[in-house]
Formats: structure tokens, C-alpha cells, sequence
């Protein structure tokens, strides 16, 4: 059964998950979207799966509603990563011997942007490629600059603020070889009908074991036919069980 836990990531600050099973098992934790949360119906789903079929389980939000809550405004994909870190840190101190992690669309790049990079083997479901909040594209309307909060307005029906130091970054990302110094194995799954294939590019520059996966008529949340997220669930399974025979 999943319970609610509190890891503190400073004196006043936490993180806020789902945790699911205990350290005889290893952990499968999963990372939300850049306005994502742990309840949406594709992390539930990933959980329950993984779950009844040998993990023990953690979703977590990367920011929230809580008083000791991160605000979105105030990250940037370095202060995910590093909030990873924290996170895995955590869990290896109650004894889980092997974790791994999977992030969906943004969640990918926080994976990518851990600097100790803990973990055992990686997934990146449908990640996200080249956004640019400043300049946006076709799909994806770039922001205005709101210089009292320092933070960019992004029109998308319901307003979000993006803080100035998350825009900086992905402005400045070196996008084609941000996976030339990530050291363990790495699998993408892109969704064939998804606008972010070219993800696909984070393998070029890669050195360590690493695979790619297009699911056919797939779409960014994999929802497409019934049975399409198990099989995205299947795949990512049997990378993970790869490297703890």
C-alpha cells in the first residue's frame, strides 16, 4: 500500500512522494512533466504496474501546494536534478541497493541533469527536446518577461509562470551533447505520432549502454489504444531487469 512520505531537501524545504514497498525490492521512481504531477493517470498507471510486478514503487513532486513545497517559478532543471539526487540519496541510506528512475517528457531532462547520477539504469519516456520558452515554436507560444516576479508568462490557456532562472537554462543548454557526460545506461521511448522525436538526438554523444524505442501511433502519454502503456511498461521492465540478474 502506498503512503505518503516527507523528504527534506534543506532546512526548509521538502519533497513530497508516494512511496510504495520496502528495500528488498528494487525502486522504481518515476518524474513527472514540467507542469506535471505524481497523480496524473500515466504515474499512477507506471506505479501500479511496477509494483505488482516486482518493485517497490515512488512518485514524487517536483513542487507543490505544501508551506515547505518548492514553487515551480523559483527552479530550474539543475535544482530537479539536484533534488533527485537528494531524493535517491534518501532511499540508498534505507537500504534500497538498486534504484531506477524513468522521466516523462520533462522529467527527462531532471534525469539527465543529476550530478551524481545514483542510480542503476534510466528510461526517458517521450522526452522533451529543445524548448525554448523565450523564442517558442509553432506548438509551444514563447512567454513575456514580467520584470517585478523575474518570470517569463506563458499564455497556455490556463497562465503559468516559468521563473527566470529554468528560462536561462534551457536557453543556454547544450541540447545535441547534454548526454556526453552521462555515465549510466539509458534507454528512450519516443511515441511515433509524438512532436518530440527528435529526443532521439540525446544517443548521438552517449557512451554508455543505450537503446532507443519508437512506439508506433504512440502520442506524448502513450493513451492512445488500450494496452499501449503496458507495453511502454513492458519494455522499460525488461531495460531495468537487464541489469540486476
Amino acid at each position: 500500500m502506498e503512503k505518503e512520505i516527507k523528504i527534506k531537501i534543506s532546512d526548509k524545504l521538502s519533497i513530497y512522494g508516494m512511496l510504495n514497498g520496502s528495500p528488498n525490492k528494487p525502486l522504481f521512481i518515476i518524474i513527472h512533466g514540467l507542469l506535471g504531477n505524481m497523480d496524473e493517470e500515466f504515474y499512477v498507471s507506471a506505479t501500479n504496474w511496477f509494483g505488482k510486478n516486482g518493485f517497490s514503487t515512488f512518485r514524487l513532486n517536483l513542487f507543490g501546494y505544501q508551506k515547505d513545497a518548492r514553487q515551480l517559478m523559483d527552479c530550474s532543471i539543475s535544482t530537479h536534478g539536484s533534488d533527485l539526487d537528494l531524493v535517491i540519496r534518501h532511499f540508498r541510506k534505507l537500504g534500497f541497493k538498486k534504484i531506477f528512475v524513468a522521466g516523462h517528457s520533462f522529467g527527462g531532462l531532471v534525469i539527465i541533469k543529476s550530478i551524481e547520477q545514483d542510480f542503476d539504469g534510466a528510461i526517458l519516456w517521450d522526452p522533451s527536446y529543445k524548448i525554448s520558452f523565450k523564442k517558442g515554436s509553432d506548438d509551444f507560444p514563447s512567454g513575456k518577461y514580467l520584470k517585478n516576479i523575474e518570470g517569463y508568462l506563458m499564455r497556455w490557456g490556463i497562465n503559468v509562470v516559468i521563473g527566470k532562472k529554468m528560462v536561462e537554462e534551457t536557453e543556454t543548454l547544450p541540447w545535441d551533447s547534454i548526454t556526453e557526460n552521462f555515465r549510466k545506461p539509458l534507454k528512450i521511448i519516443v511515441a511515433g505520432k509524438g512532436e518530440l522525436g527528435e529526443a532521439k538526438k540525446y544517443l548521438n554523444k552517449l557512451k554508455s549502454k543505450k537503446e532507443l524505442k519508437v512506439v508506433s501511433g504512440a502520442t506524448h502519454y502513450f493513451n492512445d489504444k488500450k494496452g499501449m502503456q503496458e507495453q511502454v511498461f513492458e519494455i522499460s521492465e525488461k531495460w531495468f531487469k537487464s541489469f540486476y540478474k
